[in-house]
């Protein structure tokens, strides 16, 4: 496996690829994701580590799982991730780690959530569960603000928006699964909502 500046170089030829591939300009995709032109612009120029929220919505913007985007992997009947062989990434809002396949309709990342830090608000199509493995977290859903600990799992609505902050004194490691439908991809062709 590269170094990490080798998986976000990746990342970037990816995203830059898919935009032109749709005939898509910066202004467009960020009235569909709802990211900044200018943080766009930075992650298809590799300046930017895309947060797990940004990928998400891109990746079903594009009606593509989180996987495509992050892994150069080749056609499988399966994808397996040995431990400690997913594809990683660290920014601001702490380590995660892909652990979901390139063609797959649901996402899966691990996610480590340093103490006191916050994701990113985020919201998209399709559902989204969380199982808190280690530490607690708060879930901010919308108003509402759900405490979760070790061994909690909550189900939602990934359009409502959401975060998480680590509330305890050590690191916390969240399994996230999300899907979308494919209706729900604006840039697949399909209608969208």
């Amino acid at each position: 496996m590269g170094d990490d500046s080798d998986i976000d170089r990746l990342v970037a030829r990816k995203l830059q690829q898919l935009r032109t591939e749709r005939g898509l300009t910066l202004t467009q995709l960020a009235e569909l994701t709802g990211i900044s032109v200018a943080h766009l612009s930075r992650l298809e120029r590799g300046e930017r580590q895309p947060s797990i929220g940004s990928l998400l919505q891109l990746a079903r913007t594009y009606g593509i799982s989180i996987g495509k985007l992050v892994a150069d992997q080749p056609d499988e009947d399966y994808h397996l991730v040995r431990a400690g062989q997913g594809v990683a990434h660290e920014n601001a809002e702490g380590r995660y780690e892909v652990l979901s396949g390139p063609r797959a309709t649901i996402a899966v990342v691990g996610l480590e959530l340093p103490p006191g830090t916050e994701t990113g608000a985020v919201h998209h199509t399709g559902e989204e569960w969380l199982h808190v493995r280690a530490g607690a977290v708060a879930l901010l859903l919308g108003d509402e603000e759900i405490s979760l600990k070790a061994g909690d799992s909550i189900q939602f609505d990934s359009g409502r928006t959401h975060r998480l902050h680590n509330t305890s004194a050590r690191t916390a490691r969240v399994l996230i699964a999300s899907t979308a439908s494919a209706v729900h991809h604006p840039v697949s062709g399909s209608e969208h909502p």
